[in-house]
């Protein structure tokens, strides 16, 4: 790979102790699944090795193994699906699982390996979780296991990009029947959790015994829709600082002459004589294909260098026509700041019409990520 990650441990460990004394004393839930959002699950737990957590979420079960390679010892939780010849792997490393339909029960119950389990609620997302109706069954089976049963959840469809939360506060009332029904089945205190980033931020009902924080960790608000809400109930807002920046160097300068084409299928045609550098990125290292129809750019030298024609598979034309002196070898920002200048990663989400987790992301897994101040 020819371009390369720099994460900042400062700006991670700064996001974590922005949720750490806003919800002490209840435990932050750190989400480093994907990756971390992109971001390297080694480099970012790396970056937390000293924060004292007592927790970490992850989406598949290989994830938490990767964690407990890395020397931690602490509940790790999977959120996402895994299928019963998985469970001796989960039960080996420690992972707490999300119990959310009945055929994963079945295999549970019937395996000689049962990690500890939290009952996922669907209290009104459709994805994961049972229904309250479901529930007097679930509990049936699940009584003989009560030790083995540790917790309570359920998911927000509908917080970050709204300013009303009604459907937000239906759903906490349904996930509350839930509680209150394992209550009377005579489990004990269940530890319940419901929020991530945007609800931790702006629905403090939520947070109940935990928060599992992702996106935000990284710093990024969910929305921007979520900043203006927090921005209301508060009067500011929190310094959030983005952890990732992505760069790397000019491959080739050229010199194209005008009316001729650049790229693909003839998108971009030179109205002048111009001058152009390739660097050595493209949609296979995740760069989204879509940015380069946008008045999309990147940072030389300090300066916005408009990506020209249509973006590759591993290279990306840049106009550098007003750039003293380009050459070969010359450091290129994709994201991140060079002088007076800074591409977010939000900007790059506008320009490909999607969002900043996809993005993120997305970036490819064997671009080196480095961890930097």
């Amino acid at each position: 790979m020819l371009s390369w990650l720099e994460i900042s441990r400062s700006a991670v460990c700064q996001n974590y102790r922005i949720f750490k004394d806003m919800l002490a004393p209840l435990p932050v839930m750190p989400i480093v699944k994907s990756n971390a959002y992109g971001h390297g699950l080694e480099q970012v737990v790396a970056c937390l090795k000293d924060e004292g957590l007592d927790w970490f979420g992850v989406n598949y079960i290989s994830e938490a193994r990767l964690l407990r390679e890395q020397g931690f010892v602490g509940d790790i939780l999977v959120v996402g699906p895994y299928f019963k010849d998985e469970l001796l792997d989960a039960w080996t490393h420690k992972a707490t699982l999300f119990l959310s339909h009945f055929e994963a029960l079945e295999s549970w119950i019937a395996s000689e390996w049962k990690p500890k389990i939290h009952i996922k609620i669907d209290s009104g997302m459709s994805r994961q979780g049972f229904l309250l109706k479901e529930l007097p069954e679930l509990i049936q089976k699940v009584k003989p296991f009560e030790n083995l049963v540790e917790g309570i959840a359920t998911h927000f469809s509908n917080v970050e990009d709204v300013l009303d939360h009604a459907y937000a506060d239906q759903q906490m009332l349904e996930f509350e029947q839930a509680q209150n029904m394992f209550e009377k089945a005579g489990f004990k205190k269940l530890l319940a959790h419901a929020a991530s980033s945007a609800s931790t931020l702006i629905l403090q009902p939520s947070r109940y015994d935990l928060c599992r924080v992702g996106i935000s960790l990284y710093g990024f608000w969910p929305s921007p829709t979520t900043k203006v809400s927090y921005h209301q109930i508060h009067s500011k807002v929190v310094g959030l600082k983005p952890a990732l920046s992505w760069r790397t160097r000019i491959a080739q300068v050229k010199d194209v002459a005008a009316h001729r084409y650049v790229g693909y299928g003839l998108t971009f045609k030179a109205l002048k004589d111009m001058k152009l550098a390739v660097i050595p990125v493209g949609y296979y290292e995740g760069y989204p294909r879509i940015a380069g129809s946008a008045h999309s750019y990147v940072l030389v030298d300090g300066q916005r260098c408009p990506i020209v024609g249509r973006i590759c598979m591993n290279m990306m034309m840049i106009d550098v026509t007003h750039i003293h002196g380009p050459y070969v070898g010359q450091l290129v920002t994709l994201v991140g700041k060079d002088g007076h200048e800074e591409i977010t990663a939000s900007d790059i989400a506008t320009w490909s019409e999607t969002i900043h987790y996809e993005f993120v992301s997305r970036i490819h897994p064997a671009i080196p990520r480095n961890i930097v101040p």
